[in-house]
């Protein structure tokens, strides 16, 4: 939740703040001068105690000292908090596996060009995190180790073609697997892998090894690539990937559902981890300072 510029990591308790400012107000409408002394004493006498001099008439001010104290608490566990951008990064918090089919139908379809294209442009929306490059024809290979330069990425994802890939066929499922893999071996926590591809090789395989991806945080999501020869597959069987691997779909035309959610996956899976205060500097601690002197004038002595 953002209110003022600040993100406030902790909303719920915003809650407590009218309430304990409404107690508080209760309390000092009920609470007396003398810790209700004055109900219990007779008018008369208690009068004439204050005209002795009896009765010390300094105790209401610090009535509304103790609500403000638990207001500014409660205020400051809310945690309004803005993004460190000169914080330290966490190289293995975030990362993208873009899964390339590089088989016969996908590279002589007639639509290679643009999904080299779309596969830039997947590596250019990742920003500060690391990416890496699968390519996948028979066999999967790794291409590309996770890097935060998606730019000499993007240099190498322009250099495929069709005599890239040694083995003829079409095995998305190794392919799938080779990226689990790498985003468990680099240990990534958080972690999203783009698959472009025709369909073609899509199986029960394929499928379950998507269903695997989401197991570990890691969803994935689809970009179709029709072909003009006609050798892929339909488009709802790449839809029917991302739909097991919990990731969004996109094709050549519209990629922009899959680099949203790229984005948009990041910040709210870092809101639901305790990485998040990490990211942000939480202003909290220094209104609990604030809260202190109040509360310091709770002991404060009357002569």
């Amino acid at each position: 939740m953002t209110l003022w510029g600040f993100e406030l990591l902790r909303p719920v308790w915003a809650l407590a703040i009218p309430a304990v400012l409404l107690l508080g107000l209760l309390f000092s409408r009920r609470q007396a001068v003398l810790g209700a002394w004055d109900r219990a004493v007779d008018g008369p006498l208690m009068a004439a105690l204050d005209r002795l001099g009896k009765v010390s008439r300094g105790a209401r001010q610090t009535l509304w000292l103790p609500p403000l104290v638990a207001a500014l608490t409660a205020l400051a566990l809310v945690g309004p908090a803005k993004d460190r951008f000169d914080g330290t990064a966490f190289r293995n918090l975030d990362g993208v596996v873009i899964v390339m089919d590089l088989s016969r139908s996908m590279v002589e379809g007639g639509r290679f060009a643009d999904a080299v294209t779309v596969a830039r442009l997947v590596a250019d929306s990742v920003g500060s995190r690391q990416v890496a490059l699968v390519v996948y024809g028979g066999d999967a290979y790794l291409a590309s180790a996770f890097t935060s330069d998606a730019a000499a990425l993007g240099q190498t994802i322009a250099f495929l073609d069709g005599e890239t890939m040694p083995d003829p066929g079409s095995r998305p499922e190794r392919a799938l697997a080779l990226a689990r893999k790498i985003t468990i071996d680099a240990e990534i926590v958080l972690g999203d892998i783009v698959l472009i591809t025709d369909g073609d090789g899509i199986n029960a395989e394929t499928r379950a090894g998507a269903a695997r991806l989401a197991e570990i945080g890691a969803p994935l999501s689809t970009v179709y690539v029709p072909s003009q020869q006609g050798e892929g597959r339909s488009r709802a069987e790449v839809d029917g990937l991302a739909e097991a691997g919990g990731g969004a779909r996109g094709d050549l035309l519209d990629p922009f559902p899959v680099t949203r959610a790229l984005d948009q996956g990041m910040q709210r899976r870092l809101e639901a981890m305790d990485q998040a205060a990490q990211m942000r500097r939480d202003y909290g601690r220094w209104l609990l300072i604030l809260a202190m002197v109040p509360a310091l004038l709770l002991f404060r002595r009357v002569a």
